[in-house]
């Protein structure tokens, strides 16, 4: 394997996430009941050097919370966030090469992880892992001919 596979490889590797999600509640968030939040970890370890803001998504039944949060290259994370819905909550991450504050709706991340569904709950822990992988692009364009038969069955 030449190194520049293994430096990707080592990077998707290293970028993979550990989230714990802790048995416990927060009140700290406005306007929710104290029995419907709960709190996750988040580890990363060795960010890639084309990564310098990771978004998380917990997407609940009734509501998403999304955190931004800025890296540097090489560094680990280790951090708690509380304030999350109760119940199934739908996980994904993904990463850009700006600065949290300089991404908009419309900019493409580097990294993106695929959805994660997982059960969170106030009386024991559990686990997810996200996994973030380049984000590849493409344009891709669709055309129609009206005139052209498809072998629809002429019932004979």
């Amino acid at each position: 394997m030449n190194p520049l596979s293994r430096l990707v490889l080592s990077s998707i590797a290293s970028f993979a996430f550990s989230l714990f999600l802790l048995a416990g509640c927060d009140g700290s968030s406005p306007g929710s009941k104290p029995d419907s939040v709960g709190q996750v970890t988040l580890s990363i370890e060795d960010v890639p050097a084309d990564v310098a803001c990771l978004r998380i998504s917990a997407n609940g039944a009734t509501r998403e919370v999304v955190r931004d949060l800025d890296v540097t290259e090489g560094q680990s994370v280790s951090e708690s966030f509380s304030g999350l819905p109760i119940g199934t909550v739908v996980f994904q991450a993904a990463a850009y090469s700006q600065v949290c504050d300089k991404v908009t709706s419309s900019t493409v991340p580097s990294w993106i992880s695929d959805e994660v569904s997982v059960t969170v709950s106030l009386t024991h822990s559990t686990s997810v892992s996200l996994t973030l992988y380049r984000n590849g692009r493409a344009k891709v364009t669709v055309g129609f001919d009206p005139e052209a038969d498809a072998g629809t069955p002429d019932g004979g």
